[in-house]
């Protein structure tokens, strides 16, 4: 399977036939599967996207009946009468077969379009043709057509997605940094695991896709494109590669959307495993990345295994580097500084070879739990108390992130000043981090 396919998103939040009787949507269905069963029997994106529109369509995979072809055609493809127009779904079904069967594949797109054609009375012969060019030709307009508006719009934001140069963010860190809770809070969805016993000798791939459309994928020797918590949190034991990918839309606050991968290498200090480390060390020697990200714990700065593989990262990684301390939000006022212990990393890093180390703070847990409060995801009780501990201890001075940023970084973020989780996750330096990996192209 073409991997680029977990960046697209899928085309059924606001898809015409949701208002539709059951009957009908059945009998467009069976449409749809003659098509995906001739056109991508063996396709694991078609097998399963027919399966997502069955779904979303009937609520339950077991709803759905099989039908004769021929006679479901007629139906789908003749004009119905509604109060004052008349109306069918025959454009709709050029973008559904499509999508679903030859997304990406031109040559067998124009196959699937020929058959459809014969199967249309010669009077729509002309606009649906339109329509089929519209799908690879910008200047072919279709604006008029407004049954297709909705799937035209998430055609053309898909099509223009994946040509995008990707952003390729490696991160590493050593086990307790936080790598999975910064992944976590920047995705803006719990994605990855955050147990250290949970960890696997896997490359987790996380890849962002052009809007939402509500549906989380994983490619894990099985591909899930409605994967639940309990998929993403469990590793496939029948997987015998060293990846995970997951894709799904990455949710913040002020940026368009743009094509970033995050490569999530396993903790290299994993006393259980050492092929942790190997792996880990593999991948950061054979990618070939826009951004490492270093990410080091706040509370336990300059240990043995940090000094290790800064060392290793030093000798064999030579692209941009950004060292982010995490944890930050812990310190107590009294006891810890957040100014010195930045200047701390800076000399240590100098010490061991780097030339004018970049350093930046987070709390990647702070910023994921306000953006759970932004979109609307319910806390638990132990989160909700975090939350609310954290937001208040953020107004103050002494722990806002962000002023250690650079003033080019900060005058570019922009929050409600009366939103209570939007100052959060400004003080928490996420949103700056952000703007630096979505500015690396």
């Amino acid at each position: 399977m073409d991997l680029t396919m977990l960046e697209t998103s899928q085309m059924l939040k606001e898809h015409p036939l949701l208002g539709e009787k059951s009957s009908y949507k059945q009998k467009y269905l069976n449409v749809l599967e003659y098509f995906q069963k001739k056109y991508a029997a063996n396709d694991l994106w078609a097998k399963q996207t027919f399966r997502m529109y069955v779904k979303t369509f009937l609520g339950d995979e077991k709803a759905y009946q099989q039908g004769d072809f021929n006679n479901s055609k007629r139906q789908v493809l003749s004009t119905k009468f509604r109060p004052f127009k008349f109306f069918s779904y025959r454009y709709c079904l050029i973008f559904d077969c499509i999508f679903i069967c030859a997304y990406g594949e031109k040559e067998k797109s124009k196959k699937i379009f020929n058959e459809l054609a014969s199967m249309y009375n010669d009077r729509y012969k002309k606009k649906i043709k339109r329509v089929y060019d519209s799908l690879y030709d910008p200047k072919v307009s279709v604006s008029n057509i407004s049954q297709i508006r909705y799937l035209k719009s998430c055609w053309d934001a898909n099509y223009s997605y994946v040509k995008q140069k990707p952003i390729r963010v490696l991160v590493t860190a050593n086990m307790s940094a936080g790598k999975s809770t910064l992944l976590n809070a920047l995705v803006g969805k719990k994605v990855n695991k955050t147990q250290n016993d949970a960890c696997t000798a896997k490359i987790h791939r996380i890849v962002n896709k052009p809007y939402e459309d509500g549906f989380n994928y994983e490619w894990d020797h099985l591909l899930e494109l409605d994967a639940d918590d309990k998929t993403l949190m469990e590793d496939n034991v029948d997987n015998h590669s060293s990846e995970i990918t997951v894709g799904t839309y990455f949710r913040t606050i002020g940026e368009s959307s743009k094509r970033v991968w995050f490569v999530d290498t396993p903790g290299v200090n994993s006393s259980q495993d050492m092929e942790h480390k190997q792996i880990a060390e593999e991948t950061i020697c054979e990618t070939d990345a826009d951004l490492l990200i270093y990410l080091l714990n706040g509370e336990n700065i300059g240990t043995d295994d940090d000094r290790k593989h800064l060392l290793f990262i030093l000798e064999h990684y030579h692209g941009k580097i950004l060292f982010v301390v995490n944890k930050l939000d812990r310190f107590r006022k009294k006891e810890d500084s957040v100014e010195r212990t930045l200047q701390t990393v800076i000399s240590d890093l100098t010490n061991i070879g780097f030339k004018n180390p970049e350093v930046v703070p987070v709390s990647s847990y702070g910023a994921y739990l306000a953006k759970k409060i932004i979109f609307k995801e319910t806390l638990d009780e132990d989160e909700q108390d975090e939350y609310d501990s954290m937001a208040r201890k953020m107004k103050k001075p002494e722990y806002q992130l962000d002023v250690y940023y650079p003033e080019t970084v900060r005058e570019t973020v922009k929050v409600d000043e009366d939103d209570e989780a939007q100052q959060l996750l400004l003080h928490s330096g996420l949103l700056h981090l952000e703007k630096i990996i979505y500015n690396m192209r």
